[in-house]
This record gives C-alpha cells, sequence and structure tokens, in this order.
C-alpha cells in the first residue's frame, strides 16, 4: 500500500497594511454616514416632541378655560413662572421631553438639536395680552426644519420660524414660507402662540 503524500497549502492572512486600509476605509464611511444618521434620529424625534408639546398645551388650555376669563393666561406671570407652569404640566405626561426639577424651579428641554435646549413660556397677545400664550423652541436642527411646525400647525393659532411669520391668527400654515425660513445647522427658533 502506497502513502499519498499530502501537501499541505501555505495558509496566508491579511497582511498589517490590507488590515489597516479596511479600517480607513470604514472611519471615512463612519465619518460620512454620522451626520446622516443624526438627522435621521432628529427626524424621528419631532412628531413625538410635537405630540407632548399639544399635550400639555392642552393642559395649559384647560386650566385657563377654568378661570371663566377672557385672559385666561394672565396669570402665567413671568417668563421663569411660565415656563415652570408648562413644565409641571409636561411632567408625567410627556415622552420627548424632559422636565428637570419640580415646582417653579421647573425646566423643560427638548432634543431636537443642540443639547439642553430649554423651551420658555410666556404670556402671549392675540387681542389682548393674556388670551394666549407662547412657546419658544430654540437651536431646533435643520432636519426637524420644519417638520415642527408642520406637526404643531392645527393646535397652534400663530407660528414665528427664525422671525418669519408662517402661520398668523386667523390664517392657514405656509409650508413654503416655513421651508424657506429654515437655516442649517442647530440654529433655528419656533414660536408657537396657543389660545
Amino acid at each position: 500500500m502506497q502513502t499519498q503524500s499530502i501537501s499541505t497549502a501555505k495558509q496566508r492572512g491579511f497582511t498589517l497594511v490590507e488590515l489597516l486600509t479596511v479600517l480607513a476605509i470604514i472611519a471615512i464611511l463612519m465619518a460620512l454616514a454620522t451626520p446622516f444618521i443624526r438627522d435621521l434620529i432628529i427626524e424621528g424625534r419631532v412628531d413625538p416632541t410635537a405630540q407632548d408639546i399639544t399635550v400639555t398645551a392642552n393642559v395649559i388650555r384647560t386650566q385657563g378655560a377654568a378661570s371663566g376669563s377672557a385672559t385666561p393666561y394672565a396669570n402665567l406671570g413671568s417668563t421663569t413662572t411660565a415656563t415652570a407652569a408648562f413644565a409641571n404640566a409636561a411632567m408625567n405626561r410627556a415622552q420627548a421631553l424632559t422636565v428637570t426639577g419640580t415646582g417653579a424651579s421647573a425646566t423643560i428641554t427638548h432634543s431636537l438639536g443642540a443639547s439642553a435646549s430649554q423651551l420658555t413660556v410666556a404670556q402671549g397677545t392675540v387681542t389682548t395680552t393674556g388670551d394666549a400664550f407662547t412657546l419658544t423652541v430654540p437651536t431646533v436642527a435643520k432636519a426637524a426644519c420644519p417638520g415642527l411646525a408642520t406637526q404643531l400647525n392645527r393646535a397652534a393659532v400663530a407660528i414665528t420660524v427664525n422671525g418669519t411669520a408662517v402661520k398668523n391668527v386667523g390664517g392657514t400654515y405656509n409650508a413654503t414660507a416655513a421651508q424657506n425660513a429654515c437655516t442649517t445647522g442647530d440654529t433655528n427658533e419656533y414660536v408657537f402662540t396657543f389660545q
């Protein structure tokens, strides 16, 4: 019986240069994809944020309606007090907004752009001071602009994007004006008026 000689093939692995090349390509792809992924995440947060704002605005409206006054929001007080009232109304209701603190020191932030961007609330005016309230949402990313305005257009009686009126009291929402008012980066500011 004849024994066969088994030839062992020379095994070859990846060289260090090949591994470094692959890692460099992966790093470049990740660097290019990161802004896109961030934009997708922010776009996904627009609807839940709008829902939180709508629910909380409705709570403030209900509380105001209970006063029976023509100026139900006159008692919101200073911006700090009004913001705390809004934050307290959002507590245990909001899922996309973050409430920090309680009582008079409560604040509320969003995650649609720059981190820890605080919302502010103040008395507003449609015909008389205190017959409405405003909600300012600063430092919103381009990825959420004008989506947030579009989502809240039914709930708010007036909307501005970066100082441009995109919905006036009694008017209709102008999506084109909202889109044109948006700027790049986390620099967009919305002001919503609720009555």
